[in-house]
């Protein structure tokens, strides 16, 4: 009896142990790609005449968004077809021959995934040539948007022969790569010659610039690649969307606030809109443009019975014929949204109403210093209805509360705003720092240098235009904190950045960014000597 009952005590440990439960694991995740272990033909091939290429990987394998990530340099004229032939292989079936004494890329790496994770077989590339040698030129260098000077990641970037008539508009390239994350190229296998180089946002993935709303980097000039050469020179793009050649609406909406928003292909001189459903009709608009004069707000004097009109916008021709339909009920209260300027002796306080104001009720605003009345004066702008400016003295160091009463304002349809309760004040020198800064550029840059401070998050903190011999501007009295510093070569003067003209051959004009932020400090006087080449 005992010998048994020691083997029920050793039978219901064993049970104890098993029915614990524990979670399954299967292992550390997996985050390697595909390996390609053989390639039928093989990869370097020369005297390429197969019309199949099978590539096996040591994993099972998947395939995803092929046309649009499958890209083969230079282009051929018909598509292969591409297949999962087996577990781990993948079959490229060309449905047209292949042109004579010339290599060929095949990049279809980010096109093959592991069938566990995804994980992509980046960078994989499978290279033959149709004649007794591989092409080895190359051609190396970056994409950067030419408004933010960032890297621009899978873009197309293409060689076309300088010689042939095919253009960027018309026809496929002769060799064609893509960025990688950092706005890097390299078009490896290139035969020697004369080439225009290229890059493209390409929306179709038809390998032309067809699209308005494609962006496009050219190198100003031909490239020559020869044996001889025994350095690669980087070459940089800057990428950018050209303005329309002809005027079209490319949006519009009605606003929270009323107001009926027309975002245009470029700017404009004069926009009107006319009520095609009715006659004699009191309905007035008035506009407002942004800075750029390609996007207007057009306000009605009137909201009611809108819907049911047809709206005719005429520039120098008739644009379009709009419908206005709200979707979304209009605020109860007028919005004031406030900004502070220092002034030498005071600070000036300018309210932007959320709609065209009608009114202005200087009694129902009131400025407390330590509880006593502080003077100051309050005034609509002259020339934008939703602008209120209101001034007042104060000391260095000062501080001031202002309150604005309902009514304070009234905007056109009859609302007002909410109470509105702001601390002010004048921040002390020993609050704020100076910023100086010193440029020293080279003669290529033309016309008037923009020269702009932004925070990091890109608000414009100041901005100073500096004419021919003008090289250096101080800004005093600046909040303490991180900003980045901008220069924009105007060269036609109009003060503002212009984008590039592909057909004119007329690049972006240029913008720099400076490397390091700048940490503007209190009670500091901070200099920047910044030498651009």
């Amino acid at each position: 009896m005992r010998y048994t009952g020691a083997r029920t005590a050793s039978l219901t440990l064993i049970l104890a142990a098993c029915a614990q439960v524990r979670e399954i694991t299967g292992g550390d995740k997996d985050v390697d790609a595909p390996t390609l272990v053989r390639a039928t033909p093989n990869a370097l091939t020369t005297g390429f005449n197969s019309d199949v290429i099978v590539l096996e990987f040591n994993e099972r394998v998947q395939l995803d968004r092929v046309r649009e990530r499958l890209l083969i340099s230079p282009p051929l004229d018909v598509a292969p077809d591409v297949r999962i032939t087996g577990a781990r292989e993948v079959a490229i079936r060309l449905n047209a021959p292949l042109r004579p004494r010339t290599t060929y890329s095949f990049l279809i790496g980010e096109a093959i995934k592991d069938l566990t994770e995804g994980n992509a077989a980046s960078g994989l590339t499978y290279v033959v040539s149709t004649g007794d040698v591989l092409d080895s030129m190359q051609v190396m260098g970056r994409v950067n948007n030419a408004y933010t000077e960032l890297p621009e990641k899978d873009v197309l970037v293409m060689l076309y022969d300088a010689l042939d008539t095919v253009t960027i508009r018309t026809g496929r390239p002769a060799y064609a790569t893509r960025t990688g994350a950092d706005g890097s190229f390299h078009i490896k296998y290139v035969r020697e010659g004369t080439y225009r180089l290229f890059a493209l946002r390409d929306k179709n993935s038809n390998y032309r610039y067809d699209l308005p709303n494609e962006e496009v980097a050219f190198l100003k000039g031909p490239i020559s690649l020869s044996a001889s050469d025994t350095v690669v020179p980087m070459h940089m793009l800057r990428l950018f969307q050209e303005a329309s050649a002809v005027q079209q609406v490319r949006g519009s909406k009605v606003i929270a606030d009323g107001a009926l928003q027309v975002i245009l292909a470029r700017p404009a001189r004069t926009l009107s809109l006319r009520d095609v459903t009715r006659t004699g009709s009191s309905l007035r608009w008035s506009t407002e443009w942004n800075a750029t004069r390609d996007t207007v707000l057009f306000w009605p004097s009137d909201t009611t019975d809108l819907m049911s009109g047809r709206y005719e916008l005429r520039s120098d021709t008739i644009l379009d014929t709009l419908r206005y339909r709200p979707v979304q009920r209009m605020p109860y209260f007028t919005v004031l949204r406030s900004r502070s300027t220092e002034t030498a002796e005071g600070v000036r306080l300018t309210f932007h109403a959320s709609r065209p104001l009608a009114q202005l009720a200087p009694d129902r605003f009131s400025l407390l210093t330590d509880s006593v009345a502080h003077p100051f004066t309050v005034g609509r702008d002259s020339l934008d209805d939703r602008l209120v400016h209101l001034t007042t003295m104060l000391p260095a160091g000062g501080a001031a509360q202002l309150t604005a009463l309902p009514k304070a304002v009234t905007d056109i349809y009859g609302g007002h705003n909410d109470t509105l309760r702001i601390g002010i004040g004048k921040a002390s020198e020993q609050s704020t720092g100076t910023l100086r800064v010193a440029l020293e550029v080279d003669s290529t840059m033309q016309g008037t240098l923009i020269l702009q401070l932004l925070t990091m998050q890109d608000r414009l903190v100041e901005e100073a235009d500096l004419v021919e011999g003008e090289r250096s501007i101080t800004w005093e009295r600046l909040s303490p904190g991180n900003h980045r510093i901008r220069l924009i070569e105007d060269r036609n003067g109009n003060g503002r950045w212009d984008t590039g003209i592909l057909d004119l051959g007329i690049q972006p004009e240029r913008i720099r960014v400076h490397p390091d932020e700048v940490n503007v400090r209190a009670a500091w006087d901070l200099g920047v000597d910044w030498k651009i080449r």
